[in-house]
């Protein structure tokens, strides 16, 4: 009877269910967890906990999200996506975490991944990560190839682009990939698939085919029907435009959307987009928006050598920019080679290439 009523309860709607995803999507974590944790029956409404439970994975708080999945699976044994939530965590800590829980904690999360397959069978994010952990974990810790490439097989007479997302990953896996790039040019579907578009321009950056590369973010990006999908795609726009030389106003465009709907948010992205722009702007000549949006980085704590330096690049050669000229009077230059000397300086700063 008990359990009835837990099934009830989480199957009542949330009014706040649609402004806690919304929060999701935005990287808003703390308001978010603000607002849940003043729903004072949040723990009853299943739907709540899987947002609040996605939030928690996605800041890689992984032993906070066991414990609330833990719990929320006694509640609502039922919930396809908390088993899958709690299944993906558990594994995601034995691959991070003491090596003698590891086992058992990996064991478990397959059983929740299977758990979610048995309770709705079209869960198809459970049954690529029970595939991706047969085709990646040693025999000994319950990996098994010839289980992942039965299971894929399967998933093609039912869903054929998930099935290509599988096969192109274990390719990955295998280190194979021309043979995944391959399979995704040859079996792509049409319309194609927004996820199966961004692994192959994945693929096609790693291979330093940035040209196609480029081409088929903006297709995964015009594709997308999920707004983590569709901004994702929108960075690797704008970063291939600064990296790779690709189109500067359509990377500007992008960069400009993804910040716009990130913005005020804790998306860890969010100081590399900026500086991207940045780079975008000063390449195209816009140095004032350059020097703003440089200017919102100063108090930016990125511990990563290569922002920090390139951060630092881009502010001397605005401020290379932005020095007066010197007039020349001639009848005051008494030491002309030294002068001469300095202008050479000034020059090779501010054709610097950020």
């Amino acid at each position: 009877m008990k359990a009835l009523l837990f099934l009830l309860a989480g199957a009542l709607p949330s009014s706040n269910v649609a402004q806690y995803e919304a929060l999701l999507a935005k990287s808003q974590f703390s308001e978010l967890e603000h607002q849940i944790l003043q729903q004072s029956d949040y723990k009853q409404h299943g739907d709540v906990l899987v947002v609040y439970a996605r939030a928690l994975i996605a800041q890689q708080r992984l032993e906070d999200a066991n414990t609330l999945l833990n719990f929320a699976v006694e509640q609502f044994p039922g919930n396809s996506e908390l088993n899958y939530l709690a299944g993906l965590g558990k594994i995601r800590l034995a691959s991070d975490g003491n090596v003698f829980s590891a086992k058992e904690r990996a064991a478990r999360g397959v059983e929740l991944l299977q758990k979610a397959v048995i309770i709705k069978p079209d869960h198809y994010a459970a049954r690529q990560a029970l595939i991706d952990f047969y085709s990646v974990a040693p025999a000994n810790a319950g990996g098994d190839k010839e289980l992942a490439l039965a299971m894929t097989e399967q998933l093609a007479k039912e869903n054929p682009a998930q099935a290509i997302l599988a096969k192109s990953r274990i390719l990955l896996n295998e280190n194979k990939p021309t043979e995944a790039l391959a399979l995704l040019e040859t079996m792509m579907p049409d319309p194609p698939n927004a996820r199966l578009l961004a692994r192959k321009a994945q693929i096609l950056t790693e291979l330093e085919e940035y040209d196609a590369a480029f081409v088929n973010y903006k297709l995964a990006a015009e594709h997308a029907t999920d707004l983590t999908d569709k901004y994702n795609a929108l960075y690797h726009i704008g970063r291939l435009a600064v990296v790779a030389d690709q189109d500067a106003m359509l990377g500007i465009t992008a960069l400009q959307q993804y910040l716009e709907f990130y913005q005020d948010s804790e998306n860890k992205i969010l100081p590399w987009a900026t500086l991207r722009l940045a780079q975008l702007m000063y390449r195209t000549g816009d140095n004032f928006e350059a020097t703003l949006l440089v200017g919102s980085l100063t108090h930016a704590r990125v511990a990563d050598e290569e922002f920090n330096l390139i951060l630092l690049s881009l502010l001397s050669a605005l401020k290379a920019k932005a020095a007066p000229a010197v007039i020349e009077q001639p009848e005051a230059v008494t030491e002309p080679v030294e002068d001469k000397q300095d202008n050479g300086q000034d020059q090779s700063e501010t054709k610097q290439e950020i």
